[in-house]
């Protein structure tokens, strides 16, 4: 949430209105409309809105759209001419769709879109190329269009909390992905490629229905933590050996039987968390052995 509050502030930063224009913005919709060159942050939380007004494409020199805790289940198709907005707020409302144009939005970098009822991403979110950091927690979504993969500034996304059979294979390909959260959803399995993460730190896949990993999971040289609690996972690949900055791997509820003799190569990993699983006092002892400088917890 730091992360977030910090983007909104860059954003505030150096934003001025035109010289005719007063010099504290207007935060309601009403003033908003009646001087609509001059506002560059539009602040509706928590108004009950069920509607925003069709009008709203007035605000072209809009940067910041702040719309969550309302009862909004649309967006107007409008929305996506305010190509100055970097920052759309809409989350916690009761949206049931986005619009289908939403990649139109060429400057936007922050969407947060969680705890709605969305069921799909429309395909077009693959043409937001400044988009860096996608919120959609808490929805019904079964699937990603496959244009997530050209979301090339993407460096944070949350989908936890959805109902995700699969991820598109072209998940893989985005280099800038640093934090990822699919955790508490129903994969069953990852992309076979997921080398092309050169930058993850952060993956929680926890709480799904995983049954193994696919090895070039450890092609990800930069992953700090990997999350991996509540899955149906027997093995851990030897290729987890490869991630030299790993310092927490957690484990916990699968039916693991040892820890594969190849994270004794990882000189950072510090704590391994592997409770509720099939380990033996043998494969405990082994494993404390194998890894004398790392806290375990079985």
């Amino acid at each position: 949430m730091l992360t977030i509050l910090v983007v909104a502030l860059q954003f505030l930063q150096g934003n001025t209105c035109l010289g005719q224009c007063p010099t504290k913005v207007s935060f309601s919709l009403p003033g908003a409309l009646r001087q609509p060159a001059c506002v560059t942050e539009l602040n509706l939380r928590g108004q009950n809105l069920e509607l925003l007004p069709g009008n709203v494409e007035q605000l072209r020199r809009l940067r910041l759209l702040f719309a969550h805790e309302n009862h909004l289940r649309h967006l107007p198709d409008n929305l996506v001419q305010l190509d100055s907005l970097r920052v759309l707020f809409v989350n916690k409302n009761s949206l049931l769709d986005l619009p289908p144009t939403i990649g139109n939005l060429r400057r936007l970098r922050q969407l947060q879109i969680e705890q709605n009822m969305l069921t799909e991403l429309p395909p077009s979110i693959g043409s937001l190329d400044s988009l860096r950091y996608l919120m959609s927690a808490h929805n019904n979504f079964t699937s990603l269009p496959e244009q997530v993969g050209q979301l090339t500034q993407l460096e944070y996304c949350d989908v936890s909390h959805n109902q995700l059979l699969f991820l598109p294979a072209s998940l893989g390909r985005l280099q800038s992905l640093r934090y990822v959260y699919l955790n508490d959803n129903k994969l069953q399995h990852l992309p076979a490629r997921l080398e092309g993460l050169t930058q993850l730190e952060e993956l929680n896949l926890s709480n799904n229905q995983l049954e193994e990993l696919p090895a070039s999971l450890g092609r990800c040289r930069n992953l700090k933590v990997l999350i991996l609690s509540g899955n149906q996972l027997k093995a851990l690949p030897n290729s987890l050996g490869q991630l030299q900055a790993l310092e927490m791997l957690i484990v916990n509820d699968n039916q693991l039987t040892a820890l594969p003799r190849s994270l004794r190569k990882l000189k950072k990993l510090k704590t391994v968390i592997v409770k509720q699983n099939a380990f033996t006092p043998t494969a405990q002892r082994q494993a404390e052995t194998a890894l004398p400088g790392v806290k375990l917890y079985f």
